[in-house]
């Protein structure tokens, strides 16, 4: 289907696809080049249509400046099921890893320095505030849903798995990538009925500033003390094995060799 409508009832014609997913497909929209849309491959059930409805809803300029937020729903005809929506379109920003990787970052941002590394941290964390303040959290936090530029703006992406709260209305985010996971989290099975804070985001937004300034390192990550310790990287942040920690000898988990020294 090349043609959905909006939710005032005004067709949009789908152009050129720029990206498809296990979830969806994103398309161009030719007579808004500003704009993509998002088409799932099947409507979601209703509760998700109603998440969508929301945040379309609640979008206002500060989190149109840091996400790529839903604009507008899209139907199936003029009062069908929501089978989508509109967002800004985001060009000339790539992954974070990108940038927090030495190898990657040589090669997509050649001129980077220490600074536009802190500047970049700044602004993730300005992002991640932003969603705070509207009472928001991300949840699931990874390498995947920042984006960022030459100009060091971060854009999030994704933005349809947030959590979301809207008045009395919450909707959770069901997903969650282990690596940045908090230590309290590490041992739910399912994140289905879990309301997620920003204290939990708060994690995960370390994890990114960490990599960010210690070259794609993860701080659970060192040279295992013990034999029990190092074969799985989800225990050892559920054992707190912060391996830069003052007393990390106790902790059985050591600094990688060569890496950035931690210093109060």
């Amino acid at each position: 289907m090349r043609e959905l409508h909006n939710a005032r009832g005004e067709a949009l014609h789908l152009g050129r696809e720029l990206g498809r997913g296990g979830e969806g497909v994103v398309h161009e929209l030719p007579a808004h080049p500003d704009w993509v849309a998002k088409r799932y491959h099947q409507a979601p059930d209703a509760a998700k249509q109603q998440k969508l409805r929301l945040m379309a809803e609640a979008i206002d300029s500060p989190l149109r400046n840091y996400a790529a937020w839903p604009e507008e729903t899209l139907h199936l005809g003029e009062s069908g099921a929501v089978i989508g929506f509109t967002m800004q379109r985001i060009e000339g920003r790539l992954p974070i890893h990108m940038l927090y990787s030495p190898a990657q970052r040589r090669e997509s941002f050649p001129q980077t320095r220490f600074d536009f590394l802190v500047f970049v941290a700044r602004n993730i964390a300005a992002a991640f505030a932003t969603l705070h303040e509207h009472g928001h959290v991300l949840g699931d936090v990874n390498q995947g849903n920042v984006l960022v530029g030459a100009d060091s703006r971060v854009i999030l992406i994704d933005c349809d798995s947030f959590q979301i709260q809207v008045g009395e209305a919450l909707h959770r985010c069901e997903v969650g990538v282990a690596h940045f996971t908090p230590p309290e989290l590490q041992s739910i099975a399912s994140f289905e009925d879990i309301t997620r804070t920003p204290n939990h985001d708060g994690f995960g937004l370390a994890l990114l500033i960490f990599h960010l300034l210690m070259g794609g390192r993860h701080p659970y990550s060192g040279v295992p003390m013990a034999d029990h310790i190092g074969e799985s990287l989800e225990a050892d942040i559920r054992d707190f094995r912060y391996a830069y920690a003052k007393d990390a000898a106790q902790r059985l988990i050591a600094p990688p060799p060569k890496s950035v020294p931690i210093k109060s």
